[in-house]
C-alpha cells in the first residue's frame, strides 16, 4: 500500500483539508506556488512600503507613553522594513508591532546555508534574500520546517498589506480550474500567477500563466 502524504503548509486546502503533497516533498504543488509568488513579490513590497515611511495625514506617530511631538515618519513600516535585532515567530499573534521583512527572509537563509554548507550572503538585501530562497524552495520542500517557511513568508505578504493597502485590479478569468473544475480563476494585475478565488467557491490553487495557458489549449482542443 502506498503512504499518502499530507500537505503540511498551513491553511492547505482550507475547509476541505490539507491536500496530497508532491512525491518528494511535504508540501502540494499549490502552496509552494503561492509561496514562490509572495517571494517573487517581496522586492515589489518592500519598495512600497518603502514609498509609505511617512505619514499621509498631518503629523507622524507619537511615542507610546511620551509627550514628545509626533514622529515624521511611521514606526510601523520602518520596522517591516528594517533589520530587527532578532527573528521573532509570532505563534499566538501578540508580537508587538510587525514583523521584520529582511530579518525573517535572514533567518530562513542562514538555515538553508547552515544545512547545504553555503556561504551567507552578509549584505543581502530583502530582494536579493527572497530570491536566495526562490532558487533552494525545492529543496526546502523536502525539510519538516517547510510549512513554517510557507506561513511565516504568507503572513509578511499579508502584513505588508494592511499596513500600506495597494489597490488590487483583479481579472476574472473564463477558464474553469484545472483542479475542482469552478469558474473562479482570476489574475491580480502585476502577478505572474493565477488563482483560484475561494471568496467565491474557488479551491485556493495558484497556477502560472504557462499552466494556464496550456489549460486553456486542452480545453480548446478537446
Amino acid at each position: 500500500m502506498t503512504e499518502t502524504t499530507l500537505c503540511i503548509a498551513p491553511r492547505c486546502g482550507a475547509g476541505s483539508g490539507p491536500r496530497q503533497a508532491v512525491s518528494g516533498h511535504l508540501t502540494c504543488t499549490s502552496c509552494l506556488t503561492r509561496c514562490r509568488r509572495d517571494l517573487a513579490g517581496m522586492p515589489a513590497i518592500v519598495h512600497w512600503l518603502g514609498l509609505h515611511t511617512i505619514p499621509g495625514g498631518a503629523g507622524g506617530e507619537k511615542v507610546s507613553g511620551s509627550r514628545e511631538k509626533p514622529v515624521p515618519v511611521r514606526l510601523d513600516v520602518l520596522a517591516a522594513i528594517s533589520p530587527a535585532a532578532e527573528h521573532v515567530t509570532d505563534l499566538y499573534g501578540d508580537q508587538t508591532g510587525p514583523p521584520s521583512i529582511p530579518t525573517t527572509l535572514k533567518s530562513w537563509v542562514w538555515l538553508i546555508c547552515e544545512h547545504r554548507g553555503l556561504t551567507y550572503p552578509e549584505r543581502a538585501d530583502a530582494g536579493e534574500l527572497a530570491g536566495f530562497l526562490l532558487r533552494h524552495l525545492d529543496w526546502a520542500a523536502a525539510r519538516p520546517w517547510i510549512g513554517e517557511l510557507i506561513g511565516e513568508v504568507a503572513h509578511l505578504r499579508k502584513v505588508a498589506h494592511t499596513l500600506a493597502p495597494w489597490e488590487v485590479h483583479v481579472q476574472a478569468l473564463v477558464a474553469p480550474c484545472p483542479s475542482c473544475d469552478i469558474r473562479a480563476l482570476m489574475r491580480i494585475a502585476g502577478e505572474p500567477y493565477i488563482e483560484c478565488d475561494q471568496r467565491i467557491g474557488g479551491c485556493g490553487n495558484c497556477w502560472t500563466e504557462a499552466e494556464y495557458e496550456r489549460h486553456v489549449a486542452e480545453l480548446t482542443s478537446a
